[in-house]
């Protein structure tokens, strides 16, 4: 399930395999608390679990997470940020690509492994 709270989906496109997602990070998100006292910042395991749930919610993901590869955390996400979520699942390598940017900026990206039972 996603998190209501979390962030509003401007808009969703491509095909069975990609989706693209706008994605806007409210000042009042509850994982900016205390990540930290004088500079929120969205922690990167939170932007690792958004491309797993919404992943899930867009593909037919099957298996339990196995591994993460190749991630780059390379700006900071501030609050009230707008992003953009470029999802890829490959279905035979059952790997999920992602991606948060903006036109003037990459913020996060990496692959994740899925594999056995959930």
């Amino acid at each position: 399930m996603l998190n209501p709270d979390v962030i509003s989906i401007c808009r969703e496109a491509d095909d069975e395999n990609q989706v693209r997602l706008e994605l806007h990070v409210p000042i009042e998100l509850a994982y900016f608390a205390g990540h930290f006292p004088d500079l929120p910042v969205l922690p990167g395991v939170v932007q690792v679990d958004w491309a797993v749930r919404y992943a899930r919610a867009h593909f037919s993901l099957t298996g339990g997470f196995t591994a993460l590869e190749h991630i780059k955390f390379q700006s900071l996400v501030l609050p009230d940020a707008k992003l953009e979520l470029l999802l890829k699942w490959n279905e035979q390598k059952k790997q999920l690509e992602f991606s948060f940017s903006t036109s003037e900026r990459k913020y996060s990206s990496g692959r994740i492994a899925f594999g056995g039972a959930l």
